[in-house]
């Protein structure tokens, strides 16, 4: 048996469109999927191991079972990390990745990783499911340091879909990524971050990867 865990992106939440239409389709396909809030009620005070913290919970709650992480933006960069950390994850389906996530925000930020502690404690963002701006801790990226040193060099199946248009995260990023991994199939699609507009074929095409990698039973 395989447990689908589904890691929705950065503000945004289980009830987004992406992760509703994945679970209804598992479901159709008789397949169980997890889709945990990794907020936790608690946006402004996130932090990539709290995120870690909740999955990893999850995979301790399914013993003797393979784990099969589905991962849209940051949530696709938690299930790399979370690869690396967990015997138990045996492939990965990403939906352009949030990878070198510190260094991205910080060169957006204009900051530097190397001196945190003299930035704000506060920043404003725009949360999706929310549809407002609202506060978030730095402690985020403070806390993302220690992770940013992490290889992701685990030889599992790994199927990366990205937009050719993203403006979020750049596709270089997963290019980059795929060229250093045999292991890792990369398909470029033309989309933007949302990825929206090609959720049907992605829902199926992540369905047939997870058949090929026998994770699927019929």
């Amino acid at each position: 048996m395989t447990a689908f865990i589904y890691l929705h992106g950065f503000a945004s939440g289980p009830g987004s469109q992406k992760a509703c239409i994945f679970k209804k389709r598992f479901e159709n396909a008789r397949l169980s999927i997890t889709i945990p809030d990794l907020q936790q009620g608690d946006f402004e005070n996130l932090t990539l191991t709290k995120q870690i913290s909740l999955v990893q919970k999850i995979i301790d709650g399914n013993p003797d079972m393979d784990v099969a992480l589905i991962g849209s933006s940051m949530g696709a960069y938690i299930a790399a990390l979370i690869a690396e950390t967990r015997i138990e994850v045996k492939a990965l389906y990403l939906m352009a990745p949030g990878f070198n996530f510190l260094n991205r925000w910080m060169e957006s930020m204009g900051w530097d990783k190397n001196s945190l502690s003299s930035t704000p404690d506060l920043i404003r963002v725009f949360h999706y499911s929310y549809n407002r701006v609202v506060n978030l801790n730095t402690n985020l990226f403070r806390d993302a340091v220690k992770w940013d040193s992490l290889p992701l060099t685990k030889n599992i199946p790994i199927r990366i879909v990205h937009g050719l248009h993203d403006e979020t995260v750049n596709i270089q990023e997963s290019r980059n990524f795929a060229e250093t991994r045999p292991w890792c199939q990369l398909k470029e699609l033309d989309s933007d971050h949302g990825l929206l507009s090609c959720i049907d074929w992605m829902v199926s095409d992540s369905i047939e990867f997870f058949q090929l990698n026998n994770f699927v039973y019929d």
